[in-house]
């Protein structure tokens, strides 16, 4: 069995243990280098990996050839990462955001020229709430879609985070981070190919960081007509006992289904049943796509196609906030 030499590019959000958790009990990928501009970022991940740690990826080349990387760094810096390694022919498995611009994303499509060489790790996809809500409605339980709302508040801790998540060239913002995974999830649902899409943020902000909004929106509206509402906020309370009570309600022509993400429920109800939560699929890693895809084991299920678009609209979303809420094609 050959194995995969995987490289952390950026350990600058937690959602590097999404990746190191998945490596575990895998015999099929080694983790064998890390590479982190942050000198005590570096060393503390290094010592804990247990894995040599670089400042710059020139570093890394020159002792180790890799064939994956997981990039994890600031969101502002990934775009540059993703295609340098692209570049080299290293398989990418990105945290969200992929890129912060829709300059950014085509230049990472353009790289990758249609080679499907990008993993982003769009978690919500293999909730199991999330996969038995798919499949009721492909199956046609609430009939045709009729709206979409979906709401994602999150807790900010601002005294937890580091500084660069209030550094709008290195963070974004609340639009570019938060939307992509429900608009994924339209799209996943829909299989809708165009229509066109704003944005809004809220001029509240954090005390000391003017640049920081604490609400955004993103409106998708399909080819069909059928829009998505998706909020999204950093106002869910401290003493919240979840990090973020997400939800997204799918409304049809038969009923409807309420996704409870944080709480792990599905709520189904139509014109002929009474509400039920039907019995849910096991859990999905949330880098089990991406390293199954990386050794082999299977095809990407999120698909760099798939990933592409949905950063593009996230992106095209956070400009249009930035520009009053204008409608951007798509």
């Amino acid at each position: 069995m050959s194995v995969r030499k995987l490289a952390i590019l950026g350990a600058a959000h937690g959602h590097v243990s999404y990746v190191t958790d998945g490596l575990a009990g895998r015999s099929d990928v080694e983790l064998v280098a890390l590479v982190d501009h942050d000198e005590a970022r570096r060393r503390g991940f290094s010592e804990k990996l247990g894995v040599p740690g670089y400042a710059d990826l020139d570093a890394l080349h020159a002792q180790h050839a890799i064939d994956g990387a997981a990039v994890v760094a600031e969101p502002g810096l990934r775009a540059g990462l993703i295609e340098a390694c692209l570049e080299k022919g290293i398989f990418v498995i990105a945290d969200k955001p992929l890129a912060l611009t829709v300059d950014e994303v085509d230049r990472i499509a353009k790289v990758d020229n249609g080679s499907n060489r990008v993993a982003l790790m769009l978690e919500k996809r293999f909730y199991p709430v999330t996969r038995k809500a798919r499949e009721l409605f492909l199956n046609g339980e609430i009939g045709d879609l009729v709206a979409v709302t979906a709401t994602g508040p999150h807790k900010l801790l601002p005294s937890a985070r580091p500084a660069w998540f209030f550094d709008p060239s290195l963070y974004g913002t609340i639009v570019n981070d938060l939307a992509i995974h429900d608009i994924d999830l339209v799209l996943w649902l829909t299989a809708s190919s165009s229509g066109r899409i704003s944005g809004w943020k809220s001029p509240r902000h954090p005390e000391g960081h003017s640049t920081f909004s604490l609400a955004g929106r993103a409106l998708l509206t399909l080819d069909t007509g059928v829009q998505a509402a998706i909020d999204m906020d950093w106002r869910q309370p401290e003493a919240a006992i979840r990090h973020g009570d997400y939800a997204m309600r799918l409304v049809g022509t038969r009923g409807r289904m309420d996704i409870l993400f944080g709480e792990g429920r599905l709520l189904v109800q139509t014109d002929d049943r009474r509400l039920w939560e039907p019995d849910l699929p096991p859990p999905i890693g949330p880098a089990q796509d991406a390293l199954d895809a990386l050794t082999g084991v299977a095809s990407l299920q999120v698909s760099t196609k798939e990933a592409l678009l949905a950063s593009r609209l996230a992106a095209l979303a956070a400009l249009s906030a930035e520009n009053g809420g204008q409608d951007y094609l798509w």
